[in-house]
């Protein structure tokens, strides 16, 4: 029989430590949205989130769009998820036949990441008026009741957080975003990466960076690794020290490998992250068994 776990309660101002996806009011109130899957709102709370990210590295199209790039991967890992759950979530929420027209996805080809353009779930449209019902008369006395001020709709209106930005709360003097050129040259700088396509596949090379990077430019606050999820602050620490060593340990690492994985992308990252903490040990193994031999 499994553990039970036991969470503890909040005191004192402990609720406010955490950051928050936004998922908007008018996606769970609004009638148009009823037919929507509670996933598919989550979802979209997920990509609107991305949407500061993008802004940040001037991701925008000719005309000034912002757009995202959210992979199915990272859709499935972020939703714990399989692959068909998640383009069946992408599809409710895009443009086509049967979608709700809440996203655009264009496709780049060539192995480049589709382009998804995150539109906004309000129109121009005018609402019909309000119908005039007749006047009640007022109540006297003691037959006059009061109404529950504590939750009443004209208190659930959009306007009540008119200021409220997309980008997660970070604590005092954190960056919010790490800008994914610099980072991709910082990293390719690290790890040698001129050195590197000289012994690999230059494909294999880009492949893996690319993978770093997208985990260093992630929003997320944990990232899994091995089926456990890290802090982002602790994977981002230990993927800054990837050096030429550590990678080419990690090529070693998947030139060895005879099982078959399923999730490569998976496996790639948690052989990035423990490589730093492995390495020695491996080599040291090797250079015994060598002598033993």
């Amino acid at each position: 029989m499994a553990a039970e776990t036991v969470y503890d309660y909040y005191y004192g101002d402990e609720s406010s430590q955490f950051s928050f996806y936004r998922i908007p009011r008018q996606l769970i109130a609004g009638e148009r949205f009823k037919r929507l899957s509670a996933d598919a709102k989550l979802l979209y709370g997920l990509l609107l989130d991305r949407m500061g990210l993008s802004a940040k590295n001037g991701w925008y199209d000719q005309q000034g769009r912002v757009y995202i790039y959210y992979t199915l991967d990272e859709i499935q890992e972020d939703m714990n998820c399989g692959y068909d759950k998640a383009t069946k979530l992408l599809v409710e929420l895009d443009n086509g036949k049967n979608g709700f027209g809440l996203i655009e996805r264009v496709r780049q080809g060539q192995g480049r990441p589709t382009k998804i353009y995150v539109k906004r779930f309000t129109t121009r449209d005018l609402p019909p008026p309000p119908s005039v019902s007749p006047r009640p008369q007022r109540a006297s006395g003691q037959d006059c009741g009061k109404t529950a001020g504590s939750y009443i709709k004209s208190n659930q209106t959009e306007n009540s957080q008119l200021h409220q930005s997309i980008l997660p709360s970070v604590s005092p003097g954190e960056s919010r975003w790490i800008d994914r050129y610099d980072c991709e040259k910082e990293i390719e700088a690290n790890i040698e990466y001129d050195r590197l396509c000289r012994q690999f596949a230059c494909e294999d090379v880009d492949e893996i960076v690319a993978l770093i990077v997208d985990t260093l430019c992630a929003t997320r606050l944990t990232i899994r690794i091995g089926g456990d999820y890290i802090p982002a602050a602790v994977v981002r620490e230990r993927f800054f020290r990837l050096t030429y060593e550590h990678l080419e340990y990690v090529f070693d690492c998947l030139r060895r490998n005879t099982t078959e994985v399923r999730n490569i992308r998976g496996y790639l990252l948690t052989a990035l992250y423990n490589a730093p903490a492995t390495i020695n040990h491996h080599y040291q193994a090797e250079v015994q068994h060598d002598l033993d031999g």
